[in-house]
């Protein structure tokens, strides 16, 4: 493919952003619901800062969420008094997203460029990334944030040796990442480890101070709410931590992520399935007992919310399926597919996915948490050597993923037109 074949390719894309915000598309359903309850709170931050934010923290549904996203675009708007031009640029903003995944992609696979180039452009698909982009929500610009942290990390895993500036543009932008998402910090944790490992005490030390001084606003801001708007017990009551629940509805939309890639590959997964009789079964009675404790012996300690869920849990309440036994069954399925790609790094990928479980303490889990998180976390974070065999073996590959996420997207975009939710 030229590059100019590929330029169009990407601008066409672009185009269909444009063209979904004249459409007022909201393929993702709580978009638009979304934009139309935090602009308000916008308008405010663009008249006073500081009766905006007295507006924004009083209401328990809108101060679990970081201000700073809202607070950027209300100062914006004091300036270009425009929403619309707002909008336009917020999606050319969102459009280097599938250009950083690239990056991503062509540093850590030594693919042809044009295949992984194509490949990256399946991020326009996902109808999380179009609304957010298109009804001016945080979650790109977070993501943004969160792959130019990847990027930087696996720089560093790639070098002979450790670069300090990579290191500290690793933390950097994990850090610009949590001011607008707060549940990405614990993949701190993560690179932290990895750096204590790597450099010397001196450097390390050094990056600890930095990533202090540039997190300093974010310990004076939760101190504030905390002392002044009762942010510890809203937070108790939206969180309402289960991991019972959590494991299960993540693990199970991880599936519907997981399934064309396990379909490419299907051969070997079945070998692997039975080469590896006894860790499943280990894995399928380890998930087991923790369901019947969680069950059983804990009171209501296993509670799905009748919002969000995934694409499993929405087919759980379609057809009165019990949703414990059909998402334990995905979830048993999802991870017999994650540990034939973990295998290789076991330990290191499980660490990686509990993380990511953890990082949502939330009673409702919206599949747009994971969407299109999924291809920075599996592709840029998770060590597989399964990754490069998807490209260079399997020719119907590509194909088959962007029909996969297609008819995904169109179904949504479907679905929710029609008043779904």
């Amino acid at each position: 493919m030229s590059n100019f074949k590929s330029f169009a390719i990407y601008s066409v894309s672009c185009f269909t952003l444009i063209l979904g915000l004249a459409l007022d598309e909201n393929s993702s359903g709580g978009a638009k619901i979304d934009f139309e309850y935090l602009f308000p709170y916008v308008e405010g931050f663009s008249s006073s800062l500081n009766s905006g934010f007295t507006s924004y923290a009083n209401n328990p549904s809108s101060i679990i969420h970081s201000p700073v996203f809202y607070i950027l675009i209300g100062l914006i708007l004091k300036f270009v008094d425009n929403i619309t031009i707002i909008k336009i640029f917020y999606i050319f903003v969102c459009s280097f997203f599938p250009l950083i995944f690239f990056l991503i992609l062509r540093d850590k696979f030594k693919i042809e460029k044009n295949i992984l180039f194509t490949f990256s452009l399946i991020i326009f698909l996902s109808p999380y990334f179009r609304s957010s982009a298109i009804w001016l929500l945080g979650d790109n610009l977070s993501l943004i944030f969160f792959g130019l942290s990847i990027y930087y990390f696996n720089k560093i895993e790639l070098l002979d040796h450790i670069n300090f500036k990579n290191s500290f543009l690793c933390l950097f932008f994990l850090i610009l990442c949590c001011y607008i998402r707060y549940y990405y910090c614990l993949f701190f944790l993560y690179y932290l480890y990895f750096f204590l490992k790597k450099l010397d005490k001196k450097s390390f030390f050094l990056l600890i101070l930095i990533s202090l001084i540039f997190s300093l606003p974010a310990f004076f801001y939760f101190y504030y709410i905390f002392l002044n708007f009762n942010f510890a017990n809203t937070l108790t009551n939206v969180s309402q931590l289960n991991i019972y629940s959590n494991t299960l509805v993540i693990l199970s939309i991880l599936l519907f992520y997981l399934i064309p890639f396990c379909f490419v590959q299907r051969h070997t997964f079945f070998i692997h399935l039975k080469n590896h009789k006894k860790v499943l079964f280990l894995k399928f009675i380890l998930l087991s007992i923790l369901c019947l404790l969680g069950q059983f012996l804990f009171t209501d300690s296993i509670n799905f919310s009748i919002r969000g869920g995934g694409v499993f849990m929405k087919i759980a309440n379609l057809k009165n399926i019990d949703p414990l036994l059909f998402l334990s069954i995905t979830s048993f399925l999802s991870l017999a597919i994650l540990d034939y790609f973990f295998k290789e790094k076991r330990l290191q990928n499980y660490i990686l996915l509990i993380i990511l479980i953890m990082s949502l303490p939330l009673f409702s889990i919206y599949q747009k948490y994971l969407d299109p998180l999924f291809f920075l976390f599996f592709f840029g974070l998770i060590k597989s050597n399964k990754f490069e065999s998807f490209f260079q073996k399997h020719k119907n590959f590509l194909t088959i993923t962007v029909i996969y996420f297609s008819f995904f997207y169109f179904f949504s975009l479907v679905y929710y037109s029609k008043g779904f939710n």
